[in-house]
């Protein structure tokens, strides 16, 4: 593996490690604690407009609106990208957004509060369909463009959930397991291959073993051809959605 991957799999394993205890003011250390949903969501005013959410700043993160400290977010990945975030839900008066986390285990959500942070619309997201083994590139209901995909084998399937991406990544070794760009999401892979060192966060990336796309092959992320990064790459952006169906 290349100095470039070895790095790769190095901040991937280092993404894996959130702050989910925080200090309080007060100097009590608070424990991690499972986030909640506030009561009475405001509703989507229209289907699959995603609201994206600038966290270049850092972030405290919290159970619900104003509600008790959950963790903190950095304002940059351990690959150096700005943090942006899929808010799947909003407060009634705007002013918080409940977001999805890179946490342990998969499907952590939590409030941030929207003061002073950009936002932005978009009709752009991934729908990976594990059983017809498709990474399927969206706008709204639309397929833009669907890919055939490697996922997960038996021992070490493909997590399912909403996940957002946190990294695009140029991984310099276009010969690599990695192929030449890779997306890192915000989930993880639970159930890694024994001996496996390449981290556990999963991730949208190429292969240097294209017969084995549309098979269940890999450690849990998704590998599609060089041909369908250079698609996704004009699309996806830190912060964009990422739906995996079974």
């Amino acid at each position: 593996m290349g100095r470039a991957l070895l790095l790769l799999a190095a901040a991937l394993v280092a993404a894996a490690s959130p702050t989910v205890a925080s200090a309080h003011p007060s100097g009590v250390r608070l424990a991690p604690v499972r986030t909640a949903e506030a009561p009475a969501p405001r509703p989507a005013k229209a289907r699959h407009v995603f609201t994206l959410v600038d966290a270049g700043n850092g972030a405290v993160v919290r159970a619900r609106p104003n509600g008790r400290i959950a963790g903190t977010l950095p304002g940059r990945t351990p690959l150096g990208t700005a943090t942006w975030l899929w808010a799947v839900q909003l407060s009634h008066d705007g002013r918080w957004a409940r977001v999805i986390l890179p946490w342990r285990p998969n499907g952590r959500t939590g409030w941030v509060s929207l003061r002073g942070r950009r936002t932005v619309k978009s009709r752009i997201w991934v729908k990976a369909d594990l059983s017809r083994r498709r990474v399927n590139l969206m706008r709204g209901n639309a397929l833009v463009r669907s890919f055939v995909a490697a996922i997960g084998a038996p021992a070490s399937p493909t997590p399912m959930g909403r996940f957002s991406v946190t990294d695009p990544i140029a991984t310099g070794d276009p010969g690599g397991p990695f192929g030449w760009y890779a997306f890192g999401l915000s989930g993880h892979q639970p159930n890694l291959p024994p001996g496996w060192s390449g981290g556990d966060q999963l991730a949208i990336h190429g292969t240097n073993t294209p017969w084995s796309l549309g098979t269940a092959a890999s450690a849990g992320c998704l590998r599609v051809s060089s041909a369908a990064l250079g698609v996704l790459k004009r699309y996806v952006r830190p912060g964009t959605p990422v739906v995996i169906e079974p």
